[in-house]
């Protein structure tokens, strides 16, 4: 690295002030009241009158606002002698001519230099860094050092007392090879000031400087590498004029320490010091707002510990206020509905400006709440190109070859926008199908698809899909260790393959004019990416990761260069950057304690402590900045500019909340309240019968809203009712004008009838309505729940892992076989068989040795066939009449009940039962069954009772038969009851006719007396349901669904609520939940028997009343098929 270190002999000649031929330099300072750039502008249009040539200088974050500001100053007749610049970009001024053969890099190219270098070394080659060596945050801490290094007026060989020796090693080892390959190279690895001190002592613009001032406004501490420039430029120019901010009591105080001004005092004093001069204090004919100016005095006395006789005046507290503001959005939203006021009284957005405390946490508000406001902004920092697609797109290649073909990361490519020209449709299906599939890893990337679920996927389709997509990636990523050249050529054959540059072009075209330039940023960014590589990797031999990752790495670190879209908008940025007078009205957002002041944190690789030892261990021209150490003069400083801001007034705002967490007051704010200043809380009432509570008509009309949502309009006083009955109907005349409809808004969650053509598609009149007992359970849930199933055939996404539906199916198809199985074969071998023949069954074969998941499930539903096989042992008692037998019942002509009964049994005296197996734990309750959440079994007696045209007599029950392998606490039962627990873990729950139950004692039935109906209790049960279904049915017919999820106890919802589509919130929508009937667990059975006797119409279930039409999807015809498999679904 070429440092200035080189030239420190020479400097130490010119900075002899008894030798030097310029004039004596001029220092000016002058209080915060008065306006310094204007000051120093006049002093500019003087030289520039005499002929010389000014440079203003201002710092490189301050430069565009300043040269704004310095023009608006200027008389027109003196703009173009007047060059506003930073000390970076003046050296092109003087040095745009020289040759320089040289290639320029940026940080993305000092950054694939240092990626190189590392690329080379092993670990074991860096003691500290080894394994650090390809982490991108680790690669840009060593160009952030090298580049500091450079304003330091340092090299790598300055390193020294590092805390650790090794460290000290792998640092020279690395930059030192670094260095070397910058020369290599042929790079130019030095500075732009660098390169302009060499000019200067060279003596070739000796001429030119000769008539050059330089006038330096904005700075209260140089660099190294800008105090030795400016060192040299002293003697050379004609004029230096250096102006900064202070009071006269501050620098002609004997101890500054803590003192607000203690940063530029002590920057005046170091260069008076050195340069022999003494500053002088000057101020305008324009006197700055007295109120801020006697803010300044009283807050700088209690910082000197002197006193002030002032005090604040009523004009004081109305040009600075502190706010004080419950959460970021209404703090955002009460300084939007200012700026319309301003706005109101004919100030311009131009004369305003918006700061922030911390602009990540606020930049999403101040967009959203200021387009709603059309308010016009302008953001003044760069905004990161991440979320651009180009971007994504690499991103999301580089992602398919680091985690090998990771799913997500190859639909986000395809998803891009970018990548060929499939149509969105095909994508879709793409995704849905892999995501069924679970298609992840290069392999099954390659392979051919060939899962499929009742052929509901065309893999011809699919595979010719897969095939366009994934060919010309793995193409470019299955690439060897070559050239970076030539995988910079695949890369050009493989973006052209998947058309890239095509689809950027499409996708400008089709974009607004902001959004185009962004394109052509972005576009750029990635051709000179693309350059950087070629000429830094071109002959480097690299692997396919090592090429993404240094691709990837570069795009993520590249930024949008943004300027305003027009002069008039309102600025937002950063407090810390503020100047003094910058607007005429100013608002400070997020002023909380942890944001203001604003403490500076070391991230780099060297800490505080090796920076000082370093600094003690060198000149005093070359030093390392340590951040820490000066954040309380920083601070002090910031906060005086920023209480100097504004010339009209200045609002300091602070949320209770801030990111989602609660923040303490600013110390500068408590200050400023100590003073005198009162505390106004904003916001806290938002229907104050207030002008200034109306931002524009958009605001009000949400106000007028959530005024009306809320039914709090009735609680207002007469002035407040009278103030928002004017505003309405403002309103109304305003959204007449504009042709807009005010919509009746309501908190309720309501839902509207389907069109009669929809239910007529699904549901034709001329056909009985299909339903079954799983429909009926889903409509008794939640009405609108069996709407999205069943109107509209909604489905959740299905996926190739066997879940809790593919396990059922598991158990009842060996239980199906073993029942059917007459052979004489003992039990046990006809159970192993039936094993043996599911699993090898094609859906079973496939479902259950996918992976290692998926056979141990297959293990553990063996284990649990096999355990909850011996209660199928042969029963004397008990004949197996039938299995899966499927039924269609049909009701009162208008009904149709279709389903499937896993058994049928039939006890010796011919009595007829049901059985369902399933694979949770399942009881028949009363409760459940009277409130339509229960229907199965009595449901399956229906159909035994039409089907087998047998009586209710004639029927001894329907039973659950909980499949399972039981687990039992050792402790709580003990070896000698562990068997009969077992055994009582595995028997039939459900609902047995009384009469019956001396036939099934010697078996494994729960036969305890709250599950045992006589016959005319069974009869009413069957009644009942059939009334169940009828009303469900009416209901369904008129095609009004509501969202009524039930509760048990009026408190919580049980039901479904499916908030991601209904926005159902229990805590506001309790009154719209179907409560269902509970009584008293003492004589249940019999009071709900009764009820149904009776025959009752209190429990009618709720029907929405508003007409609209809802749309219907081809799947909604087809719905009564999932019905038949939903009765194998638990």
């Amino acid at each position: 690295m070429l440092a200035l270190s080189e030239c420190q002999f020479l400097l130490s000649l010119t900075t002899d002030v008894e030798t030097r031929k310029g004039r004596l330099m001029k220092l000016l300072y002058t209080d915060m009241s008065q306006d310094l750039t204007e000051i120093l502008t006049e002093q500019a249009t003087s030289y520039a009158q005499k002929g010389k040539r000014v440079f203003y200088i201002a710092p490189n974050a301050l430069s565009f606002e300043k040269e704004r500001k310095v023009l608006e100053y200027l008389p027109q007749s003196a703009s173009f002698e007047i060059t506003v610049t930073r000390f970076t970009q003046m050296a092109r001024y003087f040095i745009l001519n020289t040759s320089n053969p040289k290639t320029q890099l940026d940080d993305t190219g000092l950054a694939m230099i240092f990626y190189k270098v590392l690329s080379h070394m092993g670990d074991d080659e860096l003691k500290v860094y080894g394994r650090l060596r390809k982490d991108s945050n680790f690669i840009n801490q060593l160009v952030d050092l090298y580049k500091e290094l450079q304003q330091a007026n340092m090299t790598v060989l300055d390193l020294q007392h590092l805390d650790q020796v090794e460290k000290q090693e792998d640092l020279l080892r690395i930059f030192s090879a670094a260095q070397d390959l910058l020369l290599a190279g042929d790079f130019d690895n030095q500075s732009k000031l660098s390169a302009f001190f060499k000019e200067i002592i060279s003596g070739h613009l000796d001429k030119a400087l000769s008539n050059t001032v330089l006038v330096i406004d904005g700075f209260t501490r140089f660099s190294a590498e800008e105090e030795a420039l400016v060192a040299l430029l002293n003697d050379k120019c004609h004029q230096i004029v250096i102006g900064t901010y202070a009071s006269q009591k501050a620098y002609r105080a004997n101890f500054v320490y803590g003192n607000v001004y203690q940063a530029s005092v002590d920057f005046l004093r170091t260069l008076a010091q050195t340069y022999k001069v003494t500053p002088d204090y000057v101020t305008t004919d324009k006197e700055g707002n007295p109120s801020f100016a006697r803010i300044s005095r009283l807050l700088e006395s209690r910082h000197d510990f002197s006193t002030v006789d002032e005090q604040l005046t009523a004009q004081d507290k109305q040009a600075l206020q502190v706010w004080e503001v419950v959460n970021q959005k209404e703090e955002v939203a009460q300084v939007a509905k200012s700026i319309r006021q301003l706005l109101a009284d004919g100030k311009r957005y131009k004369d305003i400006l918006v700061l922030l405390g911390d602009e990540e946490s606020y930049k999403l508000q101040v967009g959203q709440i200021f387009r709603k406001f059309d308010i016009p902004y302008y953001f003044g920092k760069e905004e990161t190109m991440s979320s651009h697609p180009l971007v994504q797109f690499v991103d999301s290649l580089e992602r398919i070859k680091r985690y090998n073909y990771r799913a997500e990361d190859l639909l986000n490519l395809v998803k891009s926008g970018l990548y060929g020209g499939f149509a969105q449709e095909d994508l879709d299906f793409f995704e849905y199908y892999v995501n069924f599939a679970d298609i992840k890893g290069r392999h099954k990337f390659l392979s051919d698809f060939t899962a499929n679920s009742r052929d509901k996927y065309d893999l011809d389709q699919l595979n010719t899909l897969r095939s366009q997509l994934v060919e010309p990636l793995d193409k470019l990523l299955n690439s060897r260790k070559q050239k970076g050249s030539s995988l910079l050529k695949k890369l050009v054959v493989f973006l052209e393959a998947v058309q890239v540059p095509s689809q950027m072009a499409s996708l400008t075209a089709k974009a607004s004019e902001a959004e185009k330039e962004q394109n052509e940023q972005v576009w750029k960014a990635f051709t000179q990416l693309l350059e950087q590589v070629e000429t830094i990797f071109g002959e480097e031999t690299l692997s396919v990761d090592d090429f993404l990752s240094i691709l990837r790495s570069g795009m993520l670190a590249c930024d949008y260069r943004t300027v305003p879209a027009t002069v008039d908008v309102v600025n937002v940025k950063k407090y810390d950057l503020i100047q003094p007078h910058s607007a005429p009205y100013v608002f400070a957002l997020g002023m909380t304690q942890s944001h203001f002041p604003k403490v500076g944190q070391n991230k780099s690789l060297l800490s505080d402590e090796e920076r000082s030892r370093i600094n003690e261990a060198t000149d005093e021209d070359r030093s390392l900045d340590i951040v820490t150490q000066s954040n309380s003069q920083r601070g002090h400083f910031v906060a005086m500019s920023l209480f100097n801001s504004a010339s009209e007034q200045l609002v300091l705002s602070q949320p209770q909340i801030l990111n989602e967490t609660q923040d303490d007051m600013s110390v500068y704010l408590k200050e400023l309240l100590d003073l005198g200043l009162s505390l106004v809380e904003k916001g806290r009432n938002r229907f104050e019968a207030k002008g200034d509570q109306i931002g524009n008509y958009k605001d009000l009309l949400s106000t007028v809203i959530a005024l009306n949502s809320s039914h709090l309009d009735a609680d207002l006083d007469k002035e407040t009712q009278t103030f928002w009955s004017v505003a309405v109907r403002y309103l109304r005349k305003r959204l007449d004008e504009d042709q807009v409809l005010i919509p009746h808004v309501i908190d309720d969650v309501t839902t509207t009838k389907v069109d009669d053509q929809v239910m007529q598609l699904v549901f034709p009149g001329e056909e009985p309505l299909k339903l079954s007992a799983s429909a009926l359970t889903t409509f008794y849930n939640n009405q609108y729940l069996y709407f999205l199933r069943y109107v509209l055939g909604l489905e959740e996404l299905e996926s190739i892992h066997p879940d809790a539906r593919h396990h059922g199916t598991y158990l009842h198809r060996v239980f199906e076989r073993v029942m059917g199985d007459s052979s004489s074969e003992n039990f046990d071998d006809k159970l192993e068989k039936a094993i043996a023949q599911t699993n090898q069954e094609q859906p079973f074969e496939i479902l259950y040795t996918e992976d290692q998941e998926s056979r141990l499930s297959r293990q553990i539903l063996e284990d649990i066939a096999r355990s909850t096989a011996s209660v199928l042992r042969d029963n004397a008692a008990v004949k197996v009449e039938r299995e899966e037998a499927k039924f269609d019942l049909l009701l009162a002509n208008s009904i149709k009940i279709t389903g499937i009964i896993d058994r049928v049994d039939r006890l010796t005296d011919g009595a007829l039962g049901v059985v369902d197996y399933k694979s949770g734990k399942n009881v028949f309750d009363i409760q459940k069954f009277y409130n339509g959440l229960s229907p199965q079994l009595v449901t399956y007696l229906e159909a035994l009772r039409q089907t087998y045209k047998v009586d209710a007599d004639q029927l001894f029950g329907a039973m659950y038969l909980h499949m399972q392998d039981p687990q039992l606490n050792l402790a709580q039962f003990g070896l000698d009851k562990l068997a009969a627990q077992a055994h009582k873990e595995l028997t039939y729950k459900g609902l047995f006719v009384a009469s019956e139950t001396e036939h099934l004692a010697g078996g494994n039935y729960d036969l305890q007396k709250t599950v045992t109906y006589d016959k005319e209790d069974l009869e009413t049960l069957l009644d009942y349901n059939i009334k169940l279904f009828t009303s469900a049915a009416e209901v369904i017919r008129s095609g009004n669904f509501a969202v009524n999820p039930y509760t048990e106890d009026g408190k919580s919802v049980q039901g479904d609520q499916i908030k991601a589509i209904t926005h159902f919130e229990a805590d506001r929508h309790m009154g719209q939940a179907r409560k269902l009937l509970r009584l008293p667990s003492k004589g249940k059975k019999e009071a709900y028997l009764e009820l149904m006797a009776k025959d009752e119409d209190d429990n009618e279930m709720q029907v929405a009343e508003t007409i609209v039409p809802f749309p219907v999807t081809d799947q909604a015809v087809t719905a009564d098929k999932k019905d038949q498999e939903d009765n194998h679904v638990d």
